[in-house]
């Protein structure tokens, strides 16, 4: 082989490790899509059609063929004619641009034997892949979509919070070679450019769904400091759409100077303005003092704007959870010595490794089957210190054996001692304690569903439930109890400090309706009491006065959609008999709207009629929204109001979960990004989830006990091959794999 045809591999070798690099760079694009000529350059050249001149293109220049993807030009100096070669078999063909065209290079790919991945090329021809999600066999293209790829690829970078430069990583171009080694894997550059391309075209399609699906949005806002010492402000759009689906958008995760009142309200203003929002029914805060200022500024905003729901009297909704955390850290600021002692205890067996495993023995001798672990509070955090006491009470036998079994256990608490029969009755009392307002949390910091026709059965349980402790014998709870009524009553003890929307949530749901909160404040507050006789008669009147206020709203959009009537004379007998018969064809369908109407319920006696309707029975598969939607049409003017309504979140959790997301995004080594690509990937990852109907959430605990399992299998099969080996007596050195990397 002389030096020419060693220099011409060496060229296609480099052509096969870089396929970005354009193959016709040199070429003329405007010569591609004729037929092609080969001359008798070299003996392994192809020469397939006779030597013809072709005609320049009328139409300018043309766009490359795809067959370079497959191909690449081989340098002038080793070859007497323009020639390209295979990047998969090598074989060359003459593609001089003024005597030949495309079309050999065509026919070769179809037909290449070393071609990867050699399907179809027909968009509509299909094939099955792996089973979804779901359990159903999918159907895909087979052609190659190298458009299709990048944008996947920026999907999957945006979801998955990685870095752009991922990509660039050994094992991520290594897997992709092996899963489809026809794609090119772009620079981190350009996968940066795409993922902020796809937060661009995200955003116009969530601003269109918003003005065909969204009449009117509540929102969440919240301040964060990053890694940066930047100030960062998100806003959640809730909203119920015409599908009645409840939906949640983050609309803007921002950099703003400080996080005083004034700043947080015109920056709120800003981003409702390039959004194109101008109904907003409520925006839920917590209580600090700055948000009052924000949102006292942004009601009398949106009020110029005519955006308010009714007049606005339920514009300013407090975060639930937030009061809550009050409410309970209030009441456990001084802490039993009982919660103390089992806390020192959790803490010794936390101290080492040592320790850890001696603590494991005495579990396995008490027969204790519970597989939680032991985890130590955070003092300042009460949910962490009711997950401490909730836990340890179930190992007091292994902590009562470890006093036994072990001496530095006693020593460690100095001149105090381990927790005793009565500090474990006690903690258990308040682990059970806490139990309502943990659960009352959760179901507070809810976002993927409504949670406002939830809420005020929470609210009225942690009211019996602080009475009953105010009455209990044992001071320590009785002092706790008092603790917690006084901040409850600071919140939520009047119709004033309320926020009338946790009221409308319940009294919307079929289930219960007014005569609920009727029932509930008899129990709350005695069956004649002038509290709850009051907190009811203002309710009644904010409700009929907001209902009011849509069945106003819905007369005017009727008055203004019906078509206005046709004068004129007839001029002859045919139009004066086609004239009667439209009166006669007018009147009846006038007297048939009018049995529809008798049959239905009146419009303006919607909120009576429905009040005063049976509750509908309990139902562990009930969905408030569906129930809505079936009877919209019964309830005109009440479903509207229902829709806005029950979109209120009743806690931040939705705004303060992006942080969480922007604390892995702009972690230690990302910090030099910027605070608009910053805001794209948040943004964006938040509204491609939706259509990912298998998205999940991390659980890191969950991942740990996958590891665990999946580590004891392994070991469990090791031990299995280890005793065969032996038995059989045989050597298997010769046999085993060399690792990978191994020469």
């Amino acid at each position: 082989m002389d030096q020419g045809q060693h220099s011409m591999e060496g060229v296609l070798e480099q052509g096969q490790c870089n396929l970005r690099v354009q193959p016709n760079q040199n070429l003329p694009v405007n010569e591609i899509g004729s037929t092609a000529m080969a001359a008798p350059v070299a003996p392994e050249l192809v020469d397939a059609q006779p030597s013809k001149k072709r005609k320049s293109s009328a139409s300018g220049s043309r766009q490359s063929s795809a067959c370079w993807e497959h191909f690449i030009r081989l340098p002038d100096d080793l070859v007497d004619a323009p020639t390209a070669a295979c990047k998969h078999c090598h074989k060359k063909y003459l593609c001089d641009p003024r005597t030949h065209g495309t079309t050999n290079l065509n026919h070769h790919i179809k037909k290449c034997p070393k071609m990867p991945l050699a399907v179809s090329t027909d968009p509509t021809q299909t094939i099955l892949t792996y089973p979804t999600v779901d359990g159903d066999l999918a159907q895909v293209s087979s052609r190659f979509d190298k458009k299709a790829c990048r944008s996947a690829l920026s999907i999957f970078v945006v979801l998955d919070e990685l870095p752009f430069s991922a990509v660039e990583r050994e094992g991520f171009k290594f897997y992709s070679k092996v899963m489809q080694p026809q794609f090119s894997i772009p620079s981190r550059r350009t996968v940066a450019r795409d993922c902020f391309q796809l937060h661009l075209d995200e955003k116009e399609k969530l601003k269109a769904f918003f003005k065909s699906d969204c009449n009117r949005v509540a929102l969440t806002t919240d301040c964060w400091n990053s890694l940066q010492n930047l100030n960062y402000l998100t806003l959640t759009a809730h909203f119920v759409d015409n599908e009645w689906k409840y939906q949640k958008r983050i609309i803007s995760f921002a950099v703003i100077p400080d996080h005083k009142g004034g700043t947080v309200g015109r920056k709120i203003e800003e981003v409702l303005k390039d959004w194109g929002i101008r109904n907003v029914s409520t925006i839920t805060v917590d209580n600090a003092t700055a948000n009052d200022v924000a949102v006292t500024y942004l009601k009398k905003k949106i009020a110029n704007m005519n955006g308010l729901m009714g007049d606005g009297e339920c514009f300013h909704m407090r975060c639930s959870a937030h009061i809550l955390n009050l409410v309970v850290n209030e009441g456990l600021k001084d802490k039993h010595l009982a919660v103390t002692s089992v806390r020192d205890a959790v803490r010794f067996v936390k101290s080492s490794p040592q320790r850890g495993a001696k603590f494991k023995e005495c579990i396995e001798f008490a027969e204790i089957t519970c597989k939680k672990l032991v985890c130590l509070d955070v003092l300042t955090r009460w949910n962490a210190t009711y997950l401490m006491l909730e836990a340890a009470e179930k190992f007091q036998f292994a902590f009562e054996k470890l006093e036994d079994e072990d001496s530095s256990y006693r020593e460690f608490f100095g001149k105090g001692n381990p927790p005793s029969s009565d500090d474990w009755d006690i903690a258990r009392a308040f682990s059970d304690f806490l139990k309502l307002f943990y659960d009352a949390t959760k179901i507070f910091s809810t976002s993927q569903n409504v949670s406002l026709h939830t809420c005020f059965h929470q609210v009225s349980s942690i009211y019996c439930e602080l009475q009953q402790a105010i009455m209990n014998l044992n001071y320590i709870f009785a002092s706790v109890g008092g603790d917690m009524m006084e901040k409850y009553n600071k919140y939520w003890g009047s119709a004033d400090k309320m926020n009338k929307m946790i009221y409308f949530g319940i009294i919307l749901d079929p289930r219960y309706k007014l005569r609920f909160i009727e029932w509930t404040f008899k129990d709350m507050y005695g069956v004649e009491s002038k509290l709850g006789n009051d907190l009811l008669k203002a309710i009644k009147e904010s409700l009929q006065k907001l209902y009011d206020w849509y069945n106003q709203a819905y007369d005017q959009k009727l008055n203004s959609g019906q078509p206005l009537g046709s004068g004129g004379q007839a001029s002859n007998s045919d139009t004066n008999a086609t004239a009667v018969c439209s009166s006669v064809m007018a009147r009846a369908e006038a007297f048939e709207q009018h049995l529809e109407e008798q049959d239905s319920i009146d419009q303006e006696n919607e909120l009576e009629g429905y009040n005063s309707t049976k509750c509908v029975k309990k139902d562990p598969n009930f969905d408030i929204l569906i129930w809505w939607k079936h009877n919209s049409a019964q309830y005109p003017v009440l479903s509207t109001m229902a829709k806005d309504i029950l979109a209120t979140p009743v806690s931040t959790v939705a705004s303060e979960s992006a942080f969480s997301t922007g604390g892995r995004v702009i972690e230690t080594y990302r910090t030099s990004l910027t605070a608009e690509m910053a805001e794209a990937l948040i943004c964006t990852q938040n509204w491609l989830k939706p259509s990912f109907t298998y998205f999940k959430d991390m659980n890191l605990m969950e991942d740990f006990e996958l590891s665990e399992d999946i580590v004891t299998e392994f070991q469990e099969m090791s031990a299995r091959a280890r005793g065969g080996s032996g038995n059989s007596g045989v050597s298997s050195s010769h046999s085993q794999p060399q690792p990978s990397g191994c020469a």
